[in-house]
């Protein structure tokens, strides 16, 4: 059967054709930059969505976690690096902004993201398997140190800590500019740097037994989040060398759109966030 798709990696492939062979969905992957919508929310949620997709669609076998004989695996098959959002706090005294170190703001609490025509308001089924979540690796970076460390050793984990399916580094933006005035060479150079460590964990995968029986081709899936800011700073021609697409969340209440830009022509597709606090998506 085959596997579902999550909402950016279906809108990634309807655009495929108008973008270049090595930032384009291979099978259910992808190689995206993501613009954040202001107060992060819905990217965050199309974002866990992508990696959901991701670890619950997988073929991998158990590689040692220690936990399958309870039918309960918990390989790593997505990393998720979530940046830490410090909360601006003001001096009352001073009239001068100063950061609260020691209580981090809430990151963005994911909404249900799902097809339209998919799931029924009260299906049980819409409820998210505890087994793919398991497979998820969430952690939480305060500096672009602690980034690019990640994405160096990712290959050199333990084997069963290795996130072969994909890496998400949401927030990126958020950590730049909060260490760099400018940040053009600090994010190329992350994401130059990721792109290297999906090529290795693509190689790596490939030797896997149970997916060299197969003729699906895979491809690590990378998705990193910008802010407007950083976005609006990064040349034109950075993405495309090193193998991403752009893609920015615009809110148009009640549906909003998800733009790919950079293309001869721009491709654009419609969700709905509706009061129940989910996400209603179709390509």
């Amino acid at each position: 059967m085959q596997p579902s798709l999550s909402f950016l990696q279906a809108a990634s492939a309807k655009s495929g054709s108008a973008l270049s062979p090595s930032s384009s969905l291979v099978d259910n992957n992808l190689q995206l930059l993501l613009v954040e919508d202001e107060k992060k929310t819905l990217s965050y949620s199309l974002a866990m969505d992508a990696a959901y997709s991701l670890a619950s669609s997988s073929s991998m076998q158990c590689r040692g976690c220690g936990f399958s004989d309870h039918n309960s695996c918990r390989c790593c098959k997505v990393a998720m690096l979530v940046t830490r959002r410090k909360e601006i706090m003001t001096n009352p005294n001073q009239g001068q902004q100063h950061r609260k170190n020691n209580n981090e703001t809430a990151t963005p609490s994911p909404l249900w993201c799902y097809q339209e025509g998919t799931n029924s308001i009260n299906d049980k089924s819409r409820e998210r398997n505890q087994s793919a979540l398991n497979q998820i690796c969430i952690r939480y970076v305060n500096s672009i140190e602690d980034v690019i460390r990640f994405l160096v050793y990712a290959p050199s984990l333990p084997k069963h800590l290795i996130p072969l399916e994909g890496i998400f580094l949401l927030g990126l933006g958020d950590l730049i500019s909060r260490e760099h005035s400018a940040g053009v060479m600090e994010l190329t150079h992350a994401l130059s740097l990721a792109s290297d460590t999906g090529c290795v964990l693509d190689k790596m995968r490939s030797e896997m037994k149970d997916d060299c029986s197969s003729s699906t081709t895979y491809s690590a899936t990378l998705v990193a989040s910008l802010n407007q800011q950083i976005y609006s700073s990064l040349p034109q021609t950075a993405y495309k060398q090193l193998g991403f697409s752009i893609a920015s969340v615009q809110i148009n209440a009640p549906n909003s759109t998800l733009v790919f830009e950079g293309l001869s022509s721009r491709y654009s597709f419609s969700f709905t966030n509706n009061d129940d606090g989910e996400i209603i998506w179709s390509v």
